[in-house]
This record gives C-alpha cells, structure tokens and sequence, in this order.
C-alpha cells in the first residue's frame, strides 16, 4: 500500500509540473575591463566598483602601455607596448597571458569582424587571428612618412578606420585587405590624440589638429576635409549612441552627422570612451575617472588603488586558462 501511494503522489507531481525538471548551463556573467599605462588591468562587475586587479609595473611610458582592449570569444584581449605590440589575453580576468605580435610595432587597435579579431599597429600594420593566439599579416599602409602613426581605430560599414599623429586617415576592407591612405587636411605638427576616429549613424568621423572634423562613409572619399581653427585642436572623436562628441581645446561640441556641430555646456573631461551604453571619462592622469550616460551629468567612479583606465571593454568570460601567447606568424605570410 505504501509502495502504491509513493508512485501515486509521483504521478501527481509530473501532472502539475508538466515534465521531470532539468537543468541548463548558466550563463556567463558579463564584466568589464579598464587597461592602462604599466600594464594596468582591472575588473567590475557594474563599472563601479573594480577587483582583479593585475600590473607589470608603474605606469610610465614603455613597454608596459596597454592602450586598448576588447572582448572577443569570451575572452579580454588588451594591446600596447613601446617597443613592439604587446599582447595579453584572459578567460577569467585572473590568469593572463603574455606575448608580442612577432613583426608588430604597438597596437592601438583591436577589432572584432565576425569570427576575426583584428590588431592594428602604431605604423598601420593590419594582423588578423581567428583565435589571438595565432596571427597573421594581411595589410600595411603606405604612409606619407614614417612619424605617421596610428592612435586609435573605429570599425563601421564593414572597415576599419584608424587616424593619429600628423593627420593619417587609414581605412582597412577586409573583403579586399586593401588599406586606403588619406591625409587629413591642417596636420603640421606631432599632436598625437588618443582617440581621433569615431563611428555612427553610419559615417566615421575624424579630428585633429586645428579644429579639423571630417567625414566619410567608406574611407575613400571625405567630406570637411579642412581646417576651422575657431574649434580649437580636436583632443577627442567618441559616438555616444545617438550623437557625436567632440571635445577640444575650446569646449566641447555635439553632432548627428558629423557636418554641423553646436556648441554644448558644461564641463566634460578632454577623453570620452563608450562602453556598455556607458560613456567614461578623464583628462589626466587617466586614474582619475567619471562616468555619465548622457554626456552631461557624471558621476565620479570609485578607484582606491588609483589604477590607469584609459581604454574600456566589456563582455562574457568563457573561464579556464588564458589563450597561448601568441609566438609565430601564420606561415606562408
């Protein structure tokens, strides 16, 4: 009898549930990361409060310098150097690896096409890997001279654009693995910008020195292709989701376009970043950082260890050991 109601009571409760539960994987949580001059790396789970902390040494100007990071496949990939472009990746924001592009100059940007991460170099060296463990060569500028260097880049329209000291506007297809060189117009002197390129409703804006802020949808042909010194120097490029943001040695600015900037006030910090719908700022040193949602209230971000964050990314960590460093070039290239 009791045997008969123990199997009774089990009928019941499949009746009311349906089907025997199960149980599926959870997802993975989603972090950020901020990375910084000494190899300064850390991590938030709400892009306020940082732990994972992890450096290789004081932030100075060398070979330490991580200048732009990016969530790929589950795992953080940061880039920089001095020397060459150094390469550091992790799976769970703990165990990091570490390596240099062989061929690389420092990386200044790193972009994500599909199943392709994409690093590009100071010199406008273009390395592709399906996996940032193996890379190879698929393009290199013709630059105008060799201090042309790239600062920063932005993907759009299916390119990537980057631009840096003494004005030069690489556009990269990677249908083609063409790069298309255009000097913007006014660029005299060094007056590197750490992030001169942006991308938004579907154009790539590009500043620089002398208030220069041109405009172009494939990277081939510009529009604004001059300079306006009643601008000021451009300091910084950044979309903000629905506008553009520039900030300069007069103010800041505000655009949909690109072509037709207004004047906005208030007090913004001369470096802006995008993440997460999250726009983080500061001027210097990059220690020192705020964020905002809109571009007009800030709030200011808790950093008790007062570590670099200069460059943002954010996205899943798939766990497990970091990628291999990457040592050799994909053969044949």
């Amino acid at each position: 009898m009791r045997l008969i109601c123990i199997s009774l009571l089990a009928a019941g409760l499949l009746i009311l549930t349906g089907s025997p539960q199960t149980t599926t994987a959870a997802e993975p949580e989603n972090w950020y990361l901020a990375v910084g001059h000494g190899g300064h790396r850390m991590l938030s789970r709400d892009g306020k409060t940082w732990e994972k902390h992890i450096a290789w040494g004081e932030p100075k100007h060398d070979q330490n310098d991580l200048n732009v990071a990016i969530n790929f496949k589950g795992t953080f990939f940061a880039g920089g150097g001095y020397f060459s472009g150094r390469l550091t990746g992790s799976r769970d924001g703990v165990q990091w690896s570490d390596g240099v592009i062989p061929g690389s100059s420092p990386i200044f940007g790193l972009e994500a096409i599909g199943e392709t991460l994409y690093a590009i170099d100071l010199r406008g060296k273009v390395f592709k890997s399906k996996d940032g463990e193996l890379w190879e060569v698929v393009a290199t500028a013709e630059m105008p001279t060799k201090t042309h260097w790239i600062r920063a880049t932005a993907l759009g329209n299916g390119i990537i654009m980057g631009s840096g000291d003494f004005g030069p506007a690489i556009a990269f297809d990677p249908a083609t693995s063409k790069i298309t060189v255009t000097q913007i117009d006014g660029q005299v002197d060094k007056n590197p910008g750490l992030k001169r390129v942006a991308f938004g409703n579907g154009v790539f804006v590009l500043g620089g020195q002398g208030g220069v802020i041109a405009v172009t949808k494939d990277g081939k042909t510009f529009q604004n292709n001059k300079i306006d010194p009643e601008r000021g120097d451009i300091f910084c490029l950044e979309f903000l989701g629905k506008d553009f943001l520039a900030t300069t040695s007069k103010g800041v600015l505000r655009s949909t376009d690109g072509l037709t900037w207004k004047p906005v006030e208030g007090t913004i910090p001369k470096q802006v970043r995008t993440i997460n719908g999250w726009l983080y700022g500061f001027s210097w040193p990059a220690s020192k950082f705020s964020r905002s949602q809109d571009g007009v209230k800030w709030e200011p971000v808790l950093n008790e260890k007062e570590w670099q964050a200069k460059s943002y990314a954010y996205g899943p960590l798939a766990g497990g050991p970091p990628p291999n460093s990457p040592k050799e070039l994909k053969k044949g290239k």
